[in-house]
Order: structure tokens, then sequence, then C-alpha cells
């Protein structure tokens, strides 16, 4: 994809953290912008606060049905989508005897359900005009074996499968596929949400938190190159090159620097 200008790009969890910086990026290079989010009102305000290019579609991410009704309704409002970013996302972190049936189903609806069903609407449309990018968010929970966040955890392995099994699947007809992986990002996440910060592994101290403005230039950027991958910051990119390459030298090697416990050592 050359240009987003005057693209129909529909970005999940939009109303505030990453989805809306990419949503805000996306619209500001030309692109018409679909928010996607279940809270109306902070969705509404995020559009207003975009502007012109940017359109509110509250939506129940959990609900297949609900996330049909909303492609159609950007199709038939904006015009054919071109870009998906599929962001919604939902995590509990803690030992998973403590996790609940109902945390377990969020964090697997969230993003994982959410990402097929957006994905399976969007394509027909694209495969039809052999044109079109979609982008999957992770984190690194995508690639190392962390613990006490075991179904957020597994979610996202899952989403970086699909985004390697969907680039080989629908390359063919001209669609690009990007997964991007971020570290920690400044998005107030767990002041949101029922995740406790004591759980998060130390690994995560050793990496920059970034601002969401930094993924949503990323994410612009790989959809503009078809970027395959794209992990960052580069301490992260680094250790996550040597742990796909030496993954029992690596694991072994986290272990033993304590980098897979808690944050806080009272747990």
């Amino acid at each position: 994809m050359r240009t987003l200008e005057n693209k129909v790009a529909i970005v999940t969890g939009a109303s505030m953290g990453i989805g809306a910086a990419i949503a805000e990026e996306l619209a500001r290079q030309g692109a018409r912008v679909a928010l996607v989010a279940r809270g109306r009102v902070a969705l509404n305000d995020k559009v207003a606060q975009i502007g012109q290019r940017a359109h509110a579609y509250p939506c129940d991410m959990r609900d297949p049905e609900a996330i049909t009704a909303m492609v159609a309704s950007v199709e038939r409002d904006l015009g054919p989508v071109s870009i998906l970013v599929n962001n919604v996302g939902a995590g509990t972190f803690k030992p998973i005897q403590q996790i609940d049936a109902r945390e377990i189903s969020t964090t697997i609806d969230l993003p994982l359900g959410a990402a097929l069903h957006a994905t399976r609407a969007v394509l027909p449309a694209m495969i039809r005009r052999g044109e079109g990018h979609i982008v999957n968010l992770t984190s690194p929970a995508g690639y190392f074996p962390l613990p006490y966040m075991i179904p957020y955890t597994t979610t996202r392995h899952a989403i970086v499968a699909l985004s390697a099994s969907l680039r080989e699947e629908v390359g063919r007809y001209g669609i690009g596929v990007s997964l991007v992986c971020p570290s920690e990002v400044d998005t107030g996440y767990f002041e949101r949400n029922d995740a406790d910060m004591g759980w998060y592994p130390r690994m995560s101290s050793w990496f920059p938190v970034l601002k969401p403005d930094e993924v949503a230039r990323r994410t612009a950027h790989a959809i503009l190159r078809n970027r395959r991958e794209v992990i960052f910051p580069w301490q992260l990119a680094l250790i996550t090159w040597l742990y796909k390459r030496f993954p029992v030298i690596g694991l072994g090697l986290l272990k033993a620097l304590g980098l897979f416990q808690p944050r806080l050592t009272a747990y």
C-alpha cells in the first residue's frame, strides 16, 4: 500500500491508548478512520478530537454478530475497508488458580475472538478488490512463556500465530498482514482495568516505556511497507530474536536472572 490517502480504516479499541493514537495517525496521513470501541462517550470524544476524518462506531467486540454489523455499517457509510487494525484487548495478571471463568472468557474474546471475527468480516471484499492490509497488535507475552498471566499469554501467542498464518493465506490476493509488538506502553491500562501490576514480569522493566504515538507511527509504517513483523524498541527486538533462535538457552538465562518473576518481590 503506497499511500493512506482516502483509504478506509477500521481501528478497534480506539477510544483511548494505542488504538486512539493509531486512529489519529492514520487520519493524519489521509485515511478515513472508523474508530471502534464499546464506550460510546469516550469514542465520541476521541472522534471530535481527531476531526472530520474520524467516525465513531460503538461495538461490543465480544459479540460476533455485532462485529459483522459494524463492518457492514462502515462499508455502507465510508466505503470499502482497506485497513483493519486489530488492537482491542484485555488481560488479568495473577496465578491461574485465582482467575475466574469470566476473566478467562474475556481474555480469549479480546483480542483473539475479536480479531478473528473482524478479519473474517473484512476479508471477502478485500479479496474481491485485490487490496487491503490487516494489522494485529501483540505484546512480548506473544513470544515468551510468561507466568502469572496465562490466559493473556495464551491469546497473545495465538495472535502471533494468527498473523503469520493469515499472511500465508491471503498474501496471494494482494493483501498485506503485519504483526506489531511494542514493549510496555504508557496508556494507563493498569489504572483502568482489573490487572495487578504486581504480577507483571520483571522482564518488562528492561525496556523503555513507550508512548502511544510511537506505536502509531510504527503501525502506519508497517502498513505502507507491508512489514511482516515489527518488534520494538531495539532491546526487545534483540532479546526476542535471540530467544526464538536459542529457546532453551534463552529461557534458562531469563529464569536465572529472575526476569520471569513478578515485579513485586512480596509475591
